[in-house]
């Protein structure tokens, strides 16, 4: 059987490579765990001047974790089992944010989820034409983690809570002109560029060097940019203080089809992670990266004890019924107190920290 993840260290690279295309790359517990120690290990070796994350070729970088094996766990009442998966992937998404050294991640394909967090937090993010963007974790009742609730607020106006919120897909166009990539290369000429990166020579300047470097390969992308062409849209809607606000601001908008397709979204999620991601994303304009992982290690815990998130798994991917079962029926039914009680403060708070022995949950 094929190793999950693969690395290697070569011209001064540290390169991981994702290895289940069959499996979309999905995250495993050993994956991010091998990952997160291997960027520890690379920190301090004088050999690794930068650091470069990519997938074998197939349809997606990474499309999120093995949520099949979390519904598995939970099912079995095994809720530590999970968190020790959501543990290390957030302990990982820190690491990546951390990394002293430069971090490139080079997209072909989707980026979903807990892929997003093994890529998005670094230096630069590379988008090859096939790129496909999304965060939408609350139609499976849970909510943009990852590091989301610092990443997303920092994005230009309201762009992140409309992502959040609604999960919409973006396409390379739209990645790089809303920085989420930082360059665009054809994916054909990805051997190309991986050779200019190679023959790199490194300095004291190294993430000037590797700009440099990605910058002499960057094309504009062709395509539409539907996130720029409702910029202004988004921008009135997705700022207000509440979801039920946003909601009338859709209804009373002039771009009618937009409004319907952005409401229609959002009320196809679980109305709780509406809720709780919507105050997730407020509270985290306030947040550095660290507080948002140590809030969203507390509220998933709460989506995993609930059961919330494991029902939108059975209906979305394991039983495919597109039936679930939320505790509310809408999110008017969502009241205060039970979006309160979703951000609980975790009993055991994660280490996120560069040293390997204290990795686990304190």
């Amino acid at each position: 059987m094929s190793e999950e993840i693969l690395f290697d260290v070569a011209s001064g690279w540290g390169t991981i490579t994702l290895n289940r295309p069959d499996q979309l790359n999905a995250l495993t517990l050993n994956m991010v765990q091998r990952m997160a120690r291997q960027l520890s290990a690379w920190r301090d070796d004088d050999a690794v001047k930068a650091v470069i994350i990519r997938a074998v070729p197939g349809r997606a970088f990474c499309a999120g974790g093995d949520i099949r094996a979390l519904y598995e766990m939970r099912q079995a009442e095994d809720i530590d089992g999970c968190m020790e998966f959501f543990g290390a992937e957030y302990l990982n998404n820190w690491r990546v944010a951390q990394f002293p050294k430069p971090f490139v991640a080079l997209i072909d394909g989707a980026v979903m989820g807990g892929g997003v967090g093994i890529s998005m937090h670094g230096d630069f993010r590379v988008a090859t034409e096939n790129a496909l963007f999304a965060m939408p974790e609350c139609g499976i009742g849970l909510y943009p983690d990852v590091g989301a609730t610092y990443m997303l607020p920092h994005l230009e106006g309201a762009i992140g809570m409309w992502l959040g919120l609604t999960g919409t897909r973006l396409a390379a166009a739209d990645m790089v002109r809303l920085g989420l990539a930082t360059h665009t290369v054809q994916a054909e000429g990805i051997g190309a560029l991986l050779k200019s990166l190679e023959e790199i020579e490194w300095g004291e300047d190294n993430h000037s060097a590797v700009k440099r470097a990605l910058d002499m390969w960057h094309v504009t992308p062709p395509g539409e940019t539907p996130a720029l062409d409702h910029l202004t849209n988004i921008n009135e809607a997705f700022s207000l203080d509440s979801s039920d606000e946003i909601l009338r601001a859709l209804d009373t908008m002039r771009d009618d089809n937009w409004a319907a397709e952005q409401r229609a979204a959002i009320e196809r999620a679980c109305p709780l992670s509406i809720r709780v991601t919507h105050r997730a994303m407020k509270k985290g304009e306030r947040m550095d990266m660290t507080e948002a992982l140590q809030m969203e290690y507390a509220v998933t815990r709460r989506f995993v004890e609930d059961g919330v998130f494991i029902e939108g798994v059975r209906a979305q991917i394991i039983d495919k019924d597109r039936n679930p079962q939320w505790p509310h029926a809408s999110i008017k039914e969502v009241g205060r107190g039970a979006v309160d009680a979703m951000f609980r403060d975790a009993p055991d708070p994660i280490n996120l920290t560069w040293n390997d022995g204290a990795e686990q949950s304190a």
